[in-house]
């Protein structure tokens, strides 16, 4: 494989999470309170349902926008980095989960305690992370090995758009739901500590199935949506590439308009700042 096409799927599957992170925050920002209550809390659906506050709602939906672009695309970057690392398919998904894991879980410690309404402290931002990055491993080798025996079941099925759709909604659900137990001791660890159940009440095959079922559903619409964003965006990044390699002096106007543009987002965030100080 080129640089040229290495760079471009790189970017692609960037775009796909991307995309993916839009659509897993919308819905997200409903489900995961409840989510989050039914598997810490382990209260009932239509309770949790109840506690549900439309003004948390569109608050939390600034979070999940916020840290879905960070860890989206990163994974999905990182898998095709991955993909080029000369290790057998476990080690790879392995190291993926562990680097995954380690980099973003503060962000997801800190979306977690904003869906629960709980403070975020430096001390809590890599709290069970024994679990998460056992969980995130699992995640990592199951994303590989189930998307290589989906592609290897079907190949010409999966060279196709609504292959690698249903291919990637497969194979996320299935990822999601191998990895489900170390989520839910996750959920274990991170029980508050006036409500804590011992391990036997905690853990039960109804609220398993109940919790894991919905946040694998999402992650797997999410993602399978995104796919569709990814083989355009590798056209276009071909393209951009051709053009800038016969037009050098195009890396100059690239390089001062970023410019340009940050200077103006500075500009703009000091006359907000300005302005509230005068009122």
């Amino acid at each position: 494989m080129s640089e040229q096409d290495f760079v471009g799927r790189v970017i692609g599957a960037a775009s796909q999470g991307a995309v993916g992170a839009v659509v897993a925050a919308s819905l997200s920002a409903v489900t995961e309170p409840l989510v989050n209550n039914m598997l810490v809390k382990r209260v009932p659906l239509m309770e949790a349902v109840k506690a549900l506050d439309p003004d948390m709602i569109k608050k939390f939906l600034q979070t999940t926008l916020a840290t879905n672009f960070i860890k989206f695309p990163f994974f999905e970057a990182t898998n095709i980095i991955m993909q080029g690392v000369d290790l057998p398919p476990t080690a790879r998904g392995a190291a993926l989960g562990s680097v995954f894991c380690t980099i973003t879980l503060p962000i997801t410690n800190y979306r977690f305690r904003k869906s629960m309404n709980l403070p975020v402290t430096p001390g809590n931002l890599y709290q069970a992370y024994g679990p998460t990055v056992l969980r995130d491993i699992i995640y990592g080798i199951a994303r590989n090995k189930v998307s290589v025996f989906l592609t290897n079941l079907n190949p010409t099925f999966a060279s196709t758009m609504m292959g690698r759709v249903v291919n990637m909604f497969a194979t996320v659900v299935a990822a999601c739901v191998l990895s489900a137990p170390g989520n839910e001791l996750r959920g274990y660890c991170l029980q508050p500590p006036d409500r804590k159940q011992s391990f036997g009440d905690f853990f039960q095959p109804a609220k398993f199935i109940r919790s894991t079922s919905v946040g694998a559903i999402i992650m797997g619409i999410s993602l399978a949506i995104g796919t569709m964003a990814t083989p355009q965006v590798e056209k276009i990044v071909g393209i951009m590439k051709e053009y800038l390699q016969k037009n050098p002096l195009s890396y100059v106007l690239i390089i001062l308009f970023v410019l340009q543009q940050v200077i103006a987002m500075r500009r703009q965030s000091e006359l907000v700042e300005s302005m509230e100080k005068k009122k």
